[in-house]
């Protein structure tokens, strides 16, 4: 944790006292100001109590032994969860810990007074609004807002809002109301269109923008309640008027450099955006830019072999890209020695596909570039949507770009457009051709669907879930996202394959070798499969930050390694070895890739749609 003054200059830090905080060395997801203390909830649930002026660590319950173990099944660990929510009510304490059951602590010991289950069955808590006049509300990971009494753990409204994450539930003084995130959308809208709401502090809901294509994440009000502030993974800032009930939409603010995780406003009325790359833009109530912290940055968000080089690897990353090649003098401990580094000049590397003269990648938020061998650009050309992936037909001669506005086909040499497949019923989140050269295309609401030259449907699955990752094998797809990573046999209704189990969140990345297909997730998380059988193996839940990037090598004796890299800028070398029953994962090393500081001479000018 850190404190900032108002020019965004770092005035103290929790690690400045490095030995206090060596129990505390998880991300933290929950933060809570109370007073003289700060609460807080890390990733697999350990609670602590810190110094609000020095950041000196003062308490923590291991989440271990913070648990009511009669509830637990037998060898039952902690669960490694991103969970915000820390309420605080009539000197109490209320979190979820590690097992998913409610710690109630008192706020002036810090001793635990309860543990229970909380009252509507097992539950992930997302936030407490404790603000409302006569009654307290609980949102959750299954978008539900549950409203009654906290003390009593008593709430007998319960409202279905949403099919997943309710971030912020907020209690709007003006309008005597609340206003919620949407991540995932209902009924028609199920993973197609999301956003806000108001209800009543009844459970009445009143009105409902859905506006987003992705996950909203953030809401705050202005100090006076006159506008509120709303943001998310598309990476707009999002300003209601908040003069009247009806919602009403005053501006639209993009150019920020990655998605809106967080956002606060001070006294003043000032505006901190808080995105995904841990940089902090402030701006005025109107949305205009005043000033940007200088974070400094790194992310390893894809992995590609390098054509032509064997146990070389292209990684594509918040400032270009990077190659890293393995080293292995003496067998058995291998090295990953960072080469050329290719610096982009755009926003960051989301996705890069490599051809046999050079790469193709995508950037932050729409820009498709195609280079050649060296790192020149031959073509380039900005796209009308967000961009999410991309991929390279099996002749390299042409380009498939995944965005919110469809799926955009490109000459691989010339950069001429070829097609556009937007009917789609919302974002095309993945995209993959077949060996015939189809286009294959999967949307943000789980619908993959197989495109003719003509245009024309061929082939569609429905997935069930957001896709993150598309890959073709041969007469095999292989999709990682909201329900693990499935496989499906080309041209067949049914998945033939999948992997889930002890997944704790959303699978974003996989690769396959020697029969054991390892998964990395956004719960921290390195999983091997067993391919054939679909059986887990082993499971590595310590990795340095979130995982995006993984790919697979061999070393100087054919052994195989698991390379991961993710945010921070990491590059986690594992040693795989399915005859070591005991570890078949085995970290061996860590490189980290030199970090980009955010730092902008000049501030943009804001971009803003007005309605």
């Amino acid at each position: 944790m850190h404190w900032l003054d108002a020019e965004l200059n770092v005035i103290r830090s929790s690690c400045d006292s490095a030995v206090a905080q060596a129990m505390a060395a998880h991300p933290i997801y929950a933060l809570q100001i109370v007073g003289d203390w700060i609460i807080t909830r890390d990733k697999i649930g350990n609670i602590s109590r810190w110094d609000a002026d020095s950041l000196r660590l003062l308490d923590r319950l291991d989440a271990k032994a913070t648990a009511d173990r009669s509830l637990l099944m037998e060898g039952e660990q902690p669960s490694l969860t991103m969970l915000r929510g820390i309420g605080v009510w009539q000197g109490k304490i209320y979190v979820d810990n590690g097992y998913y059951q409610l710690v109630i602590l008192d706020l002036e010991t810090f001793t635990v007074e309860r543990i229970v289950l909380w009252p509507h069955g097992y539950d992930m808590l997302e936030w407490f609004c404790t603000d409302a006049p006569g009654v307290q509300a609980v949102a959750d990971r299954n978008g539900r807002v549950q409203i009654g009494d906290l003390e009593a753990l008593s709430f007998p409204t319960v409202v279905k809002i949403d099919s997943s994450n309710v971030h912020r539930l907020v209690y709007d003084r003006r309008h005597n109301r609340y206003w919620a995130t949407l991540d995932g959308g209902l009924d028609q809208n199920l993973l197609i269109a999301n956003g806000v709401l108001t209800m009543s502090l009844n459970g009445t809901v009143q009105d409902r923008m859905l506006y987003a294509r992705n996950d909203v994440e953030a809401l705050a009000f202005s100090p006076d309640f006159d506008k509120a502030y709303v943001g998310g993974f598309d990476g707009e800032l999002m300003i209601f008027d908040n003069a009247e009930p009806t919602l009403k939409l005053f501006d639209r603010i993009g150019g920020f450099s990655h998605q809106l995780i967080d956002i606060t406003v001070d006294p003043a009325g000032l505006v901190y955006v808080l995105t995904q790359d841990g940089d902090i833009t402030v701006c005025t109530a109107e949305g205009k830019f005043v000033r940007r912290l200088g974070f400094e940055r790194q992310c390893v968000w894809e992995i590609q072999p390098l054509p032509g080089e064997d146990n070389a690897l292209i990684a594509s990353t918040d400032d270009g890209s990077c190659v890293v090649r393995l080293a292995e003098t003496v067998p058995g401990h291998p090295a990953l020695i960072p080469g050329e580094h290719y610096t982009s000049g755009l926003g960051f590397t989301r996705r890069l596909v490599v051809a046999d003269d050079g790469w193709a990648g995508v950037f932050w938020p729409r820009t498709v570039r195609r280079s050649s061998g060296d790192g020149s650009t031959l073509w380039e050309h900005e796209l009308p949507g967000i961009v999410h992936t991309l991929a390279i037909s099996p002749d390299h001669d042409r380009v498939l770009v995944a965005s919110n506005a469809g799926a955009f086909e490109f000459d691989a040499r010339t950069g001429e457009q070829l097609a556009v497949l937007d009917h789609l019923p919302t974002s095309a989140w993945v995209c993959g051709y077949l060996p015939d050269g189809r286009r294959l295309v999967g949307a943000r609401n789980g619908r993959m669907v197989a495109f003719h030259t003509d245009g024309t449907e061929s082939w569609t699955v429905d997935l069930e879930h957001y896709p993150k990752r598309l890959f073709v094998e041969e007469d095999l797809v292989r999709v990682t996202g909201g329900v693990g990573v499935k496989e499906y046999r080309i041209d067949a209704d049914k998945e033939e394959r999948q992997f889930v189990e002890l997944l704790d969140n959303t699978a974003e990345n996989a690769v396959l070798i020697d029969g054991t297909l390892c998964v990395v997730t956004y719960g921290f998380q390195l999983a091997a499969y067993d391919y054939g059988t679909g059986q887990i193996l082993a499971l590595n839940e310590d990795l340095p930050d979130f995982a995006k990037g993984i790919a697979a090598l061999r070393g100087s004796n054919g052994q195989p390694y698991i390379v991961v890299g993710g945010r921070g800028g990491y590059l986690r070398l594992f040693r795989l070895d399915r005859g070591d029953t005991d570890r078949i994962l085995t970290p061996l090393r860590d490189l980290w890739l030199p970090g980009v500081t955010s730092r902008y001479p000049s501030l943009p000018e804001t971009e803003s749609a007005s309605q």
